[in-house]
């Protein structure tokens, strides 16, 4: 197992048994509940990043067929705890790295979600990522992801290391505008971008609306 893939195991492992006891944990998110109208009425959902599951349970509850993925073992196993015998059916977990390439075929979903899930790579992953979106995704196909911004107060706080990416508490994370993420997706026609995202836990405390919210179509 590579390096760099032991210390992310470790770091989300870490924290996702620090957030286990939280309630925003069991919520679906802002997003989650913003970025649904804008998803074809049926169809699969590939969550990337998915943590503990709450926005996956969101969409299968909708009826979507959902597969999750999280390079965390903790987060997967307490999201399979989480998961109610009527929407089990619906949903498949999945441990996956982002850092590599999608293990689907071409055209296999109608979404591609993520939560503050792409954001944690050098640019060239970066690319890959929303490359390997774009591949997975069937024709007409809507991605929807939220990411770090520049304008988060956590951005001036850490390292640059290169343009947008920031080393701090130990990780790498990237903060995103509106501009700056104009390159990553340029291959899909923009439905919605703003910096208007938020979380449960930035309405809780700091009122942050900052987030950079994206939604395509392959």
């Amino acid at each position: 197992m590579p390096e760099h893939q032991m210390g992310a195991i470790e770091y989300w492992n870490m924290n996702h048994k620090k957030d286990a006891n939280t309630d925003w944990i069991a919520k679906p998110s802002i997003f989650a509940h913003w970025a649904i109208d804008l998803f074809p009425p049926a169809g699969s959902v590939l969550d990337l990043g998915a943590g503990q599951g709450q926005d996956s349970r969101f969409f299968a509850q909708r009826g979507y067929a959902v597969t999750m993925t999280d390079i965390s073992t903790v987060a997967l196993d307490i999201a399979k705890q989480k998961l109610a015998d009527s929407v089990q059916p619906r949903v498949t977990i999945l441990n996956h790295d982002l850092a590599t390439a999608l293990p689907f075929t071409d055209a296999s979903f109608e979404i591609v979600y993520s939560h503050l899930a792409i954001q944690y790579f050098d640019e060239k992953t970066t690319h890959m990522i929303f490359d390997e979106i774009y591949r997975v995704l069937k024709p007409g196909g809507i991605i929807a992801c939220l990411v770090n911004s520049i304008h988060d107060p956590d951005y001036r706080a850490g390292t640059e290391v290169a343009p947008g990416l920031i080393l701090i508490k130990g990780i790498y994370k990237r903060y995103f505008s509106s501009t700056t993420i104009l390159p990553f997706i340029n291959r899909f026609l923009v439905l919605v971008l703003d910096e208007n995202g938020e979380t449960h836990a930035d309405r809780g405390a700091s009122n942050n609306k900052n987030l950079v919210r994206f939604v395509g179509k392959k």
